[in-house]
């Protein structure tokens, strides 16, 4: 009886294990990858304040997000708390800033969203691309790392009244761009209305700052994102962002969900149309695969090739390509979101396996069953 006892629980444990084994394929196959897609190429403006020790290096005049790029900013959370001290805050207190190293935590509406400002960055380094409203309609384009894209998040503020964009998609092998126009809403006034399926405000209920970083106007200013959904089949190689009416236009950057390998080309071209000044040439591009046993390495928008670190656990790097020479930027990252297995004896999201061999978890089950035989 005890030796039947025994067996049965062999049997349940080897079941289990198929069954989880099973699982942890299924989650592979459906992995994503977030990709935040190098735009370095067509930055040229400095938006936000930001603190470099305990100096403020202020927004640029014409780079701003408000009076044509000339009469407002925004700020990281750090420079707010220095301005606090300063007597520049609106009644001594502080609110809401941005964040001091440039990232959006992941929610139920987008991933992880890394933008281009930093108190850590050079005290020169560009931030945000302008569309001035005093020189009309203007386009920019910046190529993304090839892959098929189940989202596409682009980070936009208009002020002036609401922008009028046209917005391109293009894919590799000679398929037809796909065009979607739409009205993005002034970010002084909200931004995004509540649940909206298109626009959605990454951040809100911001102050603006003026050339003096002195905080003012009321707590109703928002960096907003447009979700865009790409084709599930074809693989995504460019975004042009058109604005065709008198709205001063900020881009901030685009962040992606790839459903396949990504690959790096060339970067982008500034902007075209009025006075805008357009962004240099980008840099040569890296090939992205997953590691042997690991996650997709990172991506590098600099001239020299990035080897590919795990995007996460131990499991092995990514494989590192070539790349031509081109003026730096900073890395593009791409990130693993696996699902949990659902085997709660492991723990949510534990081990994918790329990071836990299948043969692994059979032994340790085994020696498991092993234990409980000899007890």
């Amino acid at each position: 009886m005890a030796f039947a006892a025994r067996r049965r629980t062999f049997t349940a444990l080897a079941i289990s294990t198929a069954l989880c084994l099973a699982s942890f394929a299924r989650a592979a196959a459906a992995a994503d990858s977030v990709v935040q897609i190098p735009v370095d190429s067509v930055l040229d403006g400095r938006t936000v304040s930001t603190l470099n020790g305990q100096a403020i290096v202020s927004w640029s005049a014409a780079q701003g997000i408000d009076g044509d790029g000339y009469a407002d900013g925004f700020v990281t959370t750090a420079v707010e708390a220095m301005l606090q001290k300063q007597g520049k805050t609106e009644n001594g207190v502080l609110g809401i800033a941005l964040p001091d190293d440039g990232k959006f935590p992941a929610t139920t509406r987008h991933p992880e969203i890394d933008l281009h400002f930093s108190n850590t960055a050079a005290n020169t380094a560009p931030q945000t691309h302008q569309l001035h409203l005093s020189t009309g309609p203007q386009t920019f384009t910046f190529n993304v790392p090839q892959a098929t894209y189940s989202k596409l998040f682009l980070l936009i503020t208009c002020s002036e009244g609401p922008a009028a964009l046209t917005i391109t998609l293009t894919y590799a092998g000679g398929a037809a761009p796909v065009v979607t126009k739409l009205t993005l809403p002034d970010y002084g006034v909200g931004g995004a209305p509540a649940n909206d399926q298109v626009f959605f405000n990454l951040i809100q209920g911001m102050h603006k700052w003026d050339t003096t970083n002195k905080e003012n106007d009321g707590p109703s200013h928002t960096i907003t994102g447009i979700e865009m959904n790409p084709s599930m089949t074809g693989e995504l190689v460019s975004v042009q962002v058109t604005k065709t009416n008198g709205s001063h236009v900020v881009f901030w950057g685009a962040t992606g969900v790839a459903t396949s390998p990504v690959t790096t080309g060339t970067g982008g071209t500034g902007g075209t149309g009025g006075a805008s000044a357009g962004g240099a040439s980008g840099a040569g591009g890296v090939m992205v695969t997953a590691g042997a046993g690991g996650n997709a390495g990172s991506v590098s928008a600099s001239g020299a090739p990035s080897a590919g670190a795990s995007a996460a656990g131990t499991g092995g790097s990514g494989v590192s390509g070539s790349t031509s020479s081109g003026t730096a930027g900073t890395d593009s990252e791409v990130t693993s979101t696996d699902s949990s297995s659902g085997c709660s004896f492991l723990g949510p999201h534990a081990f994918s396996t790329r990071e836990l061999p299948a043969w692994a978890v059979i032994v340790a089950l085994c020696g498991v069953a092993w234990r409980r035989r000899r007890s």
